[in-house]
């Protein structure tokens, strides 16, 4: 059987295997749908580390947002992926995915 961590590592694979067999490096990163696969990873995590005594939400910003649930931030995430689309800017958007997706990393490391 699959744990917890295992399952979530094998998801990330299959979504950056089937993203990569269309699509060059640059755009995956930059890519909005990268955004809103690791803030689901990062939700995902967080809660897992938070409700099973692991770890905290160490980003101040975020912490009070997810102190009674996650529909906040999934609001707030909606917001950002929908600036993503709009805006249209590689560079930012690569910048907002690689800070994203460190955090589900980071959470997931925590899963023993």
């Amino acid at each position: 059987m699959l744990s917890i961590k295992n399952t979530i590592v094998a998801l990330t694979l299959v979504f950056f295997l089937s993203f990569s067999i269309a699509d060059t490096i640059e755009n995956i990163v930059s890519s909005p749908e990268t955004f809103i696969a690791c803030k689901a990873l990062d939700i995902a995590s967080t809660s897992y580390v938070i409700t099973h005594g692991i770890g905290y939400e160490a980003n101040p910003i975020v912490a009070p947002l997810i102190a009674n649930g996650n529909f906040p931030l999934i609001l707030l995430s909606a917001g950002v992926y929908w600036l993503m689309k709009k805006i249209e800017n590689p560079k930012a958007n690569s910048a907002v995915n690689i800070l994203t997706c460190a955090a589900a990393v980071n959470n997931i490391l925590l899963i023993p």
